[in-house]
C-alpha cells in the first residue's frame, strides 16, 4: 500500500471510532410510582361528599424530562348529605404526559376514564375524567403532588375535587 491509502485508512478509522464514542446510545427513562391520595371536593360535590381517600399506582415510559405516564388507583368519598346515594368509590383509569422543569419539579395532565359506583345503590358509570397538577420529587425517592381532578358523578353531576398525594416513585 502506498503512503496515501494507509493514511486515508487510518483517518477514516480514526473518525469513525471518535464518532462512535462520542454517540451515546439513550435508554428510555422508566418510571415506576405510587402514592396515597386525599381528596378534597370542590363546587357542588362538596355539598353531598366531606373528602376521598385512596391510592394510586402507575408507571411511565418516556427520553428526556418527557414521559408518557399511565396509571390506575381507587379513592372512596365519604357521603355527608342525605342527598347523596351512599359512599362514592371511583377507580380512575389514566394516561397523561408528566414534564420534569428542574430540580425535580414536575407537571403534569392526565385523561381517561372515572369508573364508579355507590355503595347503598346499583347506580354505576363511566365517565371521562381530567386531572392537571404538579408536584416534586425529594431524595430521588419520595413524591409530593398536588392536582385538580373532574369528572361527571352517575348521579348526573359535575364532580371536582383538590388531590393531595404523597408516595414513592423510582426513576431508572
Amino acid at each position: 500500500m502506498t503512503k496515501v491509502p494507509k493514511f486515508l485508512l487510518f483517518v477514516v478509522t480514526f473518525l469513525f471510532f471518535s464518532v462512535c464514542s462520542k454517540a451515546q446510545f439513550k435508554l428510555p427513562k422508566v418510571l415506576a410510582f405510587g402514592n396515597f391520595t386525599y381528596a378534597n371536593p370542590a363546587g357542588d360535590f362538596k355539598n353531598n361528599y366531606n373528602n376521598g381517600t385512596g391510592f394510586e399506582i402507575g408507571g411511565g415510559l418516556g427520553f428526556g424530562k418527557t414521559l408518557i405516564t399511565a396509571s390506575t388507583g381507587s379513592i372512596k368519598y365519604q357521603a355527608v348529605s342525605s342527598n347523596a346515594l351512599g359512599d362514592l368509590k371511583v377507580t380512575p383509569i389514566k394516561v397523561g404526559i408528566r414534564q420534569y422543569l428542574l430540580l425535580g419539579l414536575f407537571i403534569n395532565g392526565d385523561v381517561g376514564y372515572a369508573i364508579q359506583s355507590y355503595s347503598n345503590n346499583s347506580a354505576t358509570a363511566s365517565n371521562f375524567l381530567y386531572e392537571i397538577g404538579g408536584g416534586v420529587k425529594l431524595l430521588g425517592l419520595i413524591e409530593l403532588g398536588v392536582a385538580y381532578t373532574g369528572w361527571q358523578t352517575p348521579a348526573s353531576t359535575n364532580a371536582n375535587a383538590l388531590l393531595l398525594k404523597a408516595g414513592l416513585a423510582i426513576k431508572l
